[in-house]
């Protein structure tokens, strides 16, 4: 009986090696490390800078209701790798796209938050016939001299606290991560979208911006909803970078933020 047992751990362990390994899709020089939950169409959800794919569990059982919910660590984030140690919202961008590639996805509804957000503004101007509608939390067009002043304080001590719990390769992965967060201060063509170039964007986009955003002033939501001609503006009053409780569900817009991106999901916004 104890040899059955053992056996039957064993395989089952050689099984969740298996699985665990399948979620992974290496591209872009990259390796990505995915997670999917529920069935339907498939909805991508982009993490910002500093976290990971846990940031949406507080999502997981109600979305996946309604999608296959597919949630990745973006690059050098989480349990991906980025052996070059480089980041931009443009490779970014062309990882998630040979992550859909690998999983033969065609076209995705999309959320994103700040960087994920980001990524998604180069995804959708790279191609936006594959996004069939995205919601832009806390994204930007470019960054302003504030938000580069933030950029260029960060350090570990400050940060290392709420990245841990995200990022199984510890000190050094953190590190890494601190420091492409700091080169930010002095990029000016990853992110430098122009309003010619957003009204390329042909799907229905909804921009989500809270009103006390230290990094992103408001003017820049509404540049985005000016230039993208399919575009819906929610400003949320008295919120930051992190509005509607978008990942810990706690902000009293949270359960408003759920019915709205049902509603804005279903595709009937503009049908009057």
């Amino acid at each position: 009986m104890k040899t059955i047992i053992l056996a039957t751990l064993l395989v089952f362990g050689f099984h969740s090696l298996v699985a665990q390994e399948g979620n992974f899709v290496e591209t872009n020089g990259v390796k990505i490390y995915y997670e999917t939950h529920g069935e339907g169409e498939p909805l991508l959800l982009l993490h910002g800078f500093s976290l990971s794919h846990k940031a949406w569990d507080n999502w997981l059982d109600d979305l996946s209701k309604d999608f296959m919910v597919i949630t990745p660590d973006l690059r050098g984030h989480g349990k991906s790798t980025n052996p070059s140690k480089e980041f931009t919202h443009e490779l970014s961008a062309q990882d998630i796209f040979g992550l859909l590639d690998a999983l033969n996805v065609d076209q995705v509804k999309a959320i994103g938050q700040s960087t994920g957000a980001m990524t998604l503004t180069h995804m959708a101007t790279m191609d936006s016939s594959r996004i069939s509608a995205m919601i832009l939390v806390a994204g930007t067009t470019m960054f302003p001299v504030k938000a580069r002043k933030i950029m260029e304080t960060v350090t570990y001590e400050r940060w290392r606290g709420h990245m841990e719990p995200h990022h199984p390769g510890g000190e050094d992965q953190i590190r890494m991560l601190v420091d492409q967060f700091r080169s930010f201060a002095n990029s000016y063509d990853d992110m430098n979208f122009t309003a010619p170039y957003l009204a390329t964007v042909t799907c229905p986009t909804l921009i989500i911006h809270g009103d006390r955003d230290n990094f992103f002033p408001v003017d820049i939501p509404i540049s985005f909803y000016k230039s993208i001609p399919d575009s819906y503006l929610w400003i949320v009053p008295n919120d930051g970078h992190i509005p509607v409780g978008i990942y810990n569900r706690k902000s009293i817009w949270s359960d408003v933020f759920h019915k709205v991106l049902l509603k804005f999901f279903k595709g009937n916004w503009g049908k009057k």
